[in-house]
C-alpha cells in the first residue's frame, strides 16, 4: 500500500512596490513560473531553497491591498514579507538602516475636525485606532538573529537593524514639517505608502507578516533616488536571510 503523499510546503509571499525591489529577488529565483491575475505577474518558484511567490504590488495602499488579497486568494502561503524602502521619521535612523515590523499604522486614516486632523474614527469602535498588526512569527524569526544579515554599507557606515512601528499613507513625504507631524502623531520609525495595507490583509487571512523597510531618504527634501538602490539591496538581503533560516513550518 502506498503512503499518502505529503502536501506541498506552503510558500512565502513576497511583495515590493517598485519594479527594482522585485527584480532583485526574481532574478535570483532558481525556478520560476509566472501567473497573471488582474494584470499583476506572480512569480512562483524557489528562492534560497524555499518556495516563494514574488510580485510587484504597486505604489499606495489600494494597489498593495489588492495585490496582497490576490496573493492570499490564489496561493497557499505560510507568511508574507513586504520588502522595500521608506523615509526616516526618527532622527536616530540613517540611510541604509533597516526597520523590521509586524505592525503598521495608517497616518492618514482619521477624522478632520475644526481643531485639526485626528487619527481614527472615534464613533465607529473598530476604527478608533488605525493600527494593523499581524502574526509575528516571521518577525520573531529574524529579530532573534539580526547579526546574520549581510547589509551593504552606505555613506561610509554599516547600517543598523531596528525594530518598531511603520507609518503608512497615500502621500510621498518630502517635507520636514509633514515628517514631524507624522512622527508626533504615530510614534513610528519610518513612513511609506503600502505596509499597513499588506499587514491588514495578512491579519485578516490569519498568516504572519513581516515588513522590511530600508531607509532611502529622510522624509524631507533629500533626493530619494540617490540612495534608493543600496537601500533596496539591504531590504532584499534581509529577505534572503529570512528564507535561508526558515524552518519547515512557522510556529
Amino acid at each position: 500500500m502506498e503512503s499518502p503523499a505529503h502536501p506541498p510546503q506552503k510558500a512565502i509571499g513576497i511583495l515590493g512596490a517598485l519594479p527594482e525591489e522585485v527584480a532583485m529577488l526574481t532574478a535570483a529565483m532558481e525556478t520560476c513560473s509566472i501567473h497573471t491575475h488582474l494584470g499583476r505577474q506572480f512569480h512562483q518558484g524557489s528562492l534560497a531553497g524555499q518556495p516563494v511567490v514574488v510580485v510587484r504590488g504597486g505604489v499606495g495602499k489600494v494597489r498593495a491591498a489588492t495585490t496582497a488579497a490576490l496573493l492570499v486568494a490564489h496561493f497557499p502561503l505560510q507568511g508574507i514579507i513586504f520588502t522595500g524602502v521608506a523615509g526616516a521619521l526618527a532622527d536616530h535612523l540613517h540611510m541604509g538602516d533597516v526597520v523590521l515590523a509586524h505592525a503598521a499604522i495608517e497616518h492618514d486614516f482619521g477624522t478632520g475636525r475644526p481643531e485639526g486632523f485626528v487619527l481614527g474614527i472615534d464613533f465607529i469602535p473598530e476604527l478608533r485606532h488605525p493600527l494593523a498588526e499581524a502574526d509575528s512569527a516571521l518577525y520573531d524569526l529574524i529579530v532573534a538573529h539580526p547579526e546574520r544579515i549581510p547589509l551593504h554599507p552606505l555613506q561610509g557606515r554599516d547600517p543598523v537593524i531596528h525594530q518598531g512601528l511603520v507609518a503608512t499613507g497615500d502621500v510621498f513625504v518630502a517635507d520636514a514639517d509633514l515628517r514631524r507631524q507624522i512622527r508626533e502623531r504615530t510614534g513610528a520609525l519610518v513612513v511609506e505608502m503600502e505596509g499597513a495595507a499588506v499587514v491588514r490583509v495578512a491579519q485578516e487571512a490569519g498568516i504572519p507578516c513581516l515588513l522590511v523597510r530600508s531607509v532611502s531618504d529622510a522624509g524631507d527634501d533629500t533626493d530619494f533616488l540617490s540612495f534608493f538602490q543600496t537601500a533596496a539591496l539591504n531590504s532584499a538581503a534581509v529577505v534572503r536571510t529570512i528564507l535561508q533560516n526558515l524552518p519547515p513550518s512557522l510556529p
